[in-house]
Order: C-alpha cells, then sequence, then structure tokens
C-alpha cells in the first residue's frame, strides 16, 4: 500500500515499564528519525528530545528499554553491519511460543558443541533478553551456520551490539537497548565460548519447565493434569 503521506508510529518504552508514544507523518521527518534510531551508536548517546507541535519531550537513553517503528512509514529490518550475512532473520516471539518450541526441539538438552549445520546453511535459534526493570524479550533467531572461528567471533560480536534490531510480530521493527540487558539465554548455546566463560549448568525454574510441558502436551492432543 503506498501512501502520500505514510505515518510513522513510534513507541518508547522505559525499562520501569512506561510507554510514551508519538507520530509523524512528514516524510523527510519519517526517513530521519528511521535514519537515526538504526545508527549503530544510538544508544551510546545521552538523550534524545521529540519536540511535537505543542511540547517537547527529553528522555533518557539509558533508561529506555526498546523502541518500537510501525505504521505505513516504518522501516524494514536489517541485520547490525557487525554480523554481514550470518545473521538473517531475527523476529519476536510471544512467551508461550517461545517456551513451546524450546521445549518442543528439546534444546534445554541438546549438546550444544555438536553443531549438526553445514557452514552456509540457516539454522534456528531462540534468545531470552533479560533486561531491566523485569522486561523480557523473546527471540527466534535465524542465522547461517559458520566455521569455528567465525562463530566465536559471532559471539564477540553480540556481546559488544549496543542495539539490536528485530521483526515484530505484527509488522514493523523493535530495536532492544542491549545496554540494560543484563543476561542472554540462548537455546542451543553455540559451540564455541569465549576462553573466560564459567562452566556451570543453571538450575532450570520448575513452574517455567512445567509451563513448556503442558504447551507441548496441549499441541500434541495429550490432555495435562
Amino acid at each position: 500500500m503506498n501512501l502520500a503521506n505514510p505515518e510513522l508510529q513510534i513507541r518508547i518504552y522505559t525499562v520501569d515499564g512506561f510507554l510514551t508514544s508519538f507520530r509523524q507523518e512528514d516524510p523527510v521527518q519519517v526517513q530521519r528519525i528511521i535514519q537515526e534510531i538504526q545508527r549503530p551508536d544510538f544508544f551510546a548517546r545521552d538523550r534524545i528530545m521529540i519536540a511535537g507541535r505543542h511540547s517537547v519531550t527529553t528522555m533518557v537513553v539509558s533508561k529506555i528499554a526498546r523502541i518500537d517503528l510501525t505504521g505505513e512509514g516504518g522501516p524494514v529490518w536489517k541485520s547490525p553491519p557487525k554480523f554481514a550475512s550470518g545473521l538473517r532473520d531475527v523476529v519476536e516471539m510471544p512467551e508461550q511460543e517461545f517456551l513451546y518450541q524450546v521445549e518442543a526441539r528439546d534444546l534445554n538438552h541438546m549438546e550444544r558443541r555438536r553443531p549438526s549445520h553445514k557452514p552456509g546453511q540457516t539454522h534456528l535459534g531462540f534468545v531470552d533478553v533479560h533486561l531491566a526493570g523485569g522486561h523480557h524479550l523473546y527471540l527466534q533467531v535465524a542465522l547461517a551456520a559458520l566455521l569455528p572461528a567465525e562463530r566465536l567471533q559471532r559471539v564477540h560480536c553480540l556481546l559488544t551490539l549496543l542495539g539490536l534490531p528485530f521483526r515484530l510480530p505484527d509488522g514493523g521493527v523493535g530495536i532492544a537497548n542491549l545496554t540494560t540487558a543484563v543476561k542472554f539465554t540462548g537455546h542451543p548455546g553455540p559451540p564455541e565460548v569465549p576462553a573466560d566463560v564459567w562452566s556451570a549448568e543453571e538450575d532450570e525454574s520448575p513452574n517455567r519447565e512445567a509451563s513448556a510441558r503442558n504447551l507441548l502436551k496441549q499441541r500434541n492432543g495429550v490432555e495435562t493434569s
């Protein structure tokens, strides 16, 4: 659908759970906003200022958890430059779907040191990003299988990203502020990890594990107790 002045909707979520929304219809301003937000160093700045016809809003960037861009004027998803073609898609998914996929694929028990894909093939991973304030971002990630040295480089790239763009389920693009991330959990884990990694197994949450098993049973047509 082509509109003369496609509207861009901007939703800014803060780490304390507040949502502030803005909109812009001017094509020049829409492109300027999109280009600024997509800069790799966007979340390194101290503040952003948003001026409307009747007010001016200033927001501290370190307190922003994520920004969603939707509407006809919204951008298309692009992989961060650091990943080149190694990262093929990232899409947000509901928590229940995330739990189901991890349980259905038995990813909690898959040996991470046994990659089964040849270089160049696409494979799926599932990442839980825990942001400050208790927010979780559940992502399905399509990755290109790489050689061992390249896989380790990809891990280093992820750990140095300031912002991670992802597709929204209903259209549009979100950008997570990874400077507010307190924990990443990937299923399955990468075969190679940095040399200074701690070696230990995470205790599983009984409630979350039971919920995942129930989802799997329900989808397979088995009654849960």
